[in-house]
């Protein structure tokens, strides 16, 4: 990280990736098939025909520009799912509200299939940039479900044996790994239908329930 730069101007409305079409086209072609590590800057800088101390100026380095990139992706990846947040916060049906949070991932992914990589390859980043970014973004998806679970085990929707906190994980889980769940070439109406098996072996298990004597 360069000494001296403020990385907190690159986020939000006065993110300067967003007057930089061709930079930021790039940047989600390299990102999205490379490690933060392994990323080219120069391939990135080739593509957007885009001089180093221009970059420099205005992102301070590669993380700046991933930072900036990352402010854009996870705005717009919430932008899909908070709408069914609030839609059904007071609804009282938790698995419905988990169907149709998956469901806006999903449709984050058919949006762009390289923003979902990236978002995911984020996820899964090594533990430095990974500290790094949480600087810097306040999202905390374990705390908009938060009140939802709660509600859902003193409704009796979820056995009181499972913590909120171990809920969460699980939920985390899911919607980081959503593309690993559905078949390949998969069409929008498969991806519900498997969203809706997913949440009800989560709701009911996969154990089988003996018959009626």
């Amino acid at each position: 990280m360069k000494k001296n730069f403020d990385y907190h101007g690159l986020i939000g409305e006065g993110n300067p990736l967003l007057r930089y079409p061709q930079l930021l086209e790039a940047a989600i072609d390299e990102f999205s098939q490379k490690k933060f590590e392994d990323a080219s800057l120069n391939d990135i800088l080739k593509k957007a025909d885009m001089s180093k101390g221009s970059l420099y100026h205005h992102f301070g380095d590669k993380f700046g520009l991933y930072l900036a990139l990352m402010d854009i992706i996870i705005k717009k990846k919430v932008s899909f799912f908070v709408p069914f947040l609030q839609k059904r916060e007071d609804s009282g049906d938790f698995f419905d509200t988990v169907r149709d949070v998956i469901r806006g991932t999903s449709d984050f992914m058919f949006a762009d299939e390289r923003l979902h990589h990236l978002f995911n390859r984020n996820m899964e980043a090594g533990k430095e940039l990974t500290e790094q970014l949480i600087q810097y973004f306040p999202y905390n998806y374990g705390a908009w479900f938060h009140k939802l679970i709660c509600s859902a085990i003193e409704s009796g929707q979820i056995d009181k044996k499972y913590s909120p906190e171990f809920i969460v994980k699980i939920l985390e889980i899911m919607f980081s790994n959503v593309h690993k769940l559905l078949p390949q070439q998969v069409t929008p109406e498969q991806a519900i239908e498997a969203i809706d098996q997913m949440v009800t072996m989560m709701q009911y298990g996969i154990a089988a329930k003996k018959e009626d004597s």
